[in-house]
């Protein structure tokens, strides 16, 4: 088995990050929020999480932050239906 580093690091716009590397896929977690897993990929290639959209947007007639990878739970916002 691969040995796994940890690297505290920027991310982007994200703010403080670890990343997670065996070397052959990367795991960037967000510290400063979240927390939230913004990448993942294969070491030195695209990540397969968006992080590139627009920070903010226009949801029925209100502002949504979107902050891109994955949260790991629901939003609050999912029972407003």
């Amino acid at each position: 088995m691969a040995k796994v580093a940890l690297n505290q690091k920027p991310y982007k716009n994200h703010g403080n990050c670890m990343e997670l590397s065996n070397g052959i896929v990367d795991v960037m977690v967000t510290l400063d929020t979240g927390p939230r897993i913004i990448r993942y990929g294969f070491s030195g290639q695209p990540n397969e999480f968006c992080d590139d959209a627009p920070m903010t947007l226009e949801v029925s007639g209100k502002e949504w932050r979107l902050m891109g990878g994955h949260r790991l739970w629901h939003s609050p916002e999912a029972g407003e239906h």
